[in-house]
C-alpha cells in the first residue's frame, strides 16, 4: 500500500526556488574566474587581449592537412601565412581544427602579433566579450538546469501522491 507523502510531513516542504540573486552572483563570479583561468592558460591569449595583435591582411602561403594528435578522426589544418610590415615580409603558422577553408594564395584578415607568435581570427574586444559575458551566461544556464532538475525531483513525490489521491476519489465515486 502506498502512503501519502503529505502524511509524512511533506506538506510543508516547498520545492527549491529558482535562482536567487545570490545564485546569479555566484554563477557570474564562477564564470569570470573560469574566463580568467582560460586567459592565463591559453598561450597567446593575454597578448591578444592586451592589444598585442593588429589586424593584418595576410596571404596563405601553404595549407597542410593533418589530424589532431592521438585522434586520427579529427582533422586539423595548418596554414603558413605571410604579410608585409614596413616593407619587411613576416611569416606565421596558424592551426585550427577542421578541414581547410582557405587555399594557398587566398588573403585572410587576421589578428597577428608583430613577431607572428600569436594569430587570432577575432578581435580582442570580441574575444573579451565572449569570455566576459559568454562564460558567466553558460555557468548560469548550467545552474538553471540543475535547479530545474532539483525542483522536478522534489515535486515528484507530491505529484505521485496527487495522482494516487485522484484515482482513489474516482474509485470511491464509482462505488
Amino acid at each position: 500500500m502506498t502512503t501519502d507523502p503529505r502524511a509524512e510531513g511533506y506538506d510543508n516542504v516547498e520545492p527549491p526556488r529558482w535562482l536567487s540573486v545570490r545564485d546569479v552572483l555566484l554563477a557570474v563570479c564562477v564564470g569570470l574566474v573560469l574566463a580568467a583561468a582560460l586567459v592565463l592558460l591559453t598561450p597567446g591569449s593575454r597578448t591578444h587581449l592586451l592589444g598585442g595583435t593588429d589586424l593584418r591582411e595576410t596571404t596563405v602561403v601553404a595549407v597542410r592537412e593533418g589530424a589532431v594528435p592521438d585522434d586520427v578522426d579529427k582533422p586539423r589544418t595548418t596554414y603558413d601565412l605571410s604579410w608585409s610590415d614596413d616593407g619587411e615580409v613576416r611569416t606565421a603558422t596558424f592551426s585550427r581544427a577542421g578541414n581547410p577553408d582557405r587555399e594557398a594564395g587566398d588573403t585572410w584578415s587576421l589578428w597577428v602579433s608583430p613577431d607572428g607568435s600569436v594569430v587570432e581570427t577575432t578581435s580582442p574586444q570580441t574575444t573579451l566579450l565572449a569570455l566576459g559575458i559568454g562564460l558567466p551566461l553558460f555557468v548560469l544556464l548550467i545552474g538553471l538546469i540543475v535547479r530545474w532538475r532539483n525542483r522536478a525531483m522534489a515535486m515528484a513525490p507530491l505529484k505521485e501522491a496527487d495522482k494516487i489521491e485522484a484515482q482513489r476519489q474516482r474509485r470511491s465515486s464509482r462505488s
